[in-house]
């Protein structure tokens, strides 16, 4: 292991969600949202190896209200949005796999056990993973898309901020 490295790697994770959060601070009031301040997130999971395995090392995220979290992990960078099974439609779901292909969906309660996964599924069909999420006794789902770079998180936002609306996810 190359200490320095690692020492880059994670000061350049940092500073670019401090970056981005100060960036959507001055932008998303105007759309609805309110960008809380970044903060250390302990006990997540990152997907590796085929399963997923808890975090024992804090990573930066935060909030935008309501309903997205936005981070960055050794594994990349994130969003995720809480979804009400009742707002999800078939529709929605078809559109945010085909926008995110990097994608996980899970429940809010049981989210080790998620109903597709870009990894493990591929690209299954919308039809598919509605079923899976109707069969379910979830109320919330996350919907995760992950991305290479925070310019590409940022772009994601903004799509995320208008399907959403599209399709009335967001409790504006």
């Amino acid at each position: 292991m190359n200490v320095r490295e690692v020492h880059e790697f994670l000061n350049e994770m940092w500073e670019s969600i401090f970056r981005l959060n100060e960036e959507l601070k001055a932008e998303l009031p105007e759309k609805g949202f309110k960008v809380e301040d970044v903060e250390e997130v302990f006990g997540a999971y990152i997907f590796l190896d085929g399963e997923w395995r808890l975090m024992k090392y804090p990573h930066p995220a935060f909030e935008i209200k309501p309903q997205i979290e936005v981070g960055a992990t050794p594994e990349a960078y994130y969003f995720v949005v809480a979804v009400p099974k009742e707002r999800i439609s078939e529709n929605f779901v078809g559109l945010f796999v085909e926008l995110f292909p990097r994608s996980f969906i899970y429940g809010a309660e049981d989210f080790l056990s998620d109903v597709y996964n870009w990894r493990r599924d591929g690209r299954i069909s919308p039809s598919e993973i509605m079923a899976r999420i109707e069969k379910s006794n979830e109320k919330i789902f996350q919907f995760e898309a992950n991305f290479e770079s925070v310019e590409t998180l940022r772009e994601g936002i903004e799509r995320l901020i208008d399907i959403g609306k599209r399709f009335e996810i967001f409790d504006l």
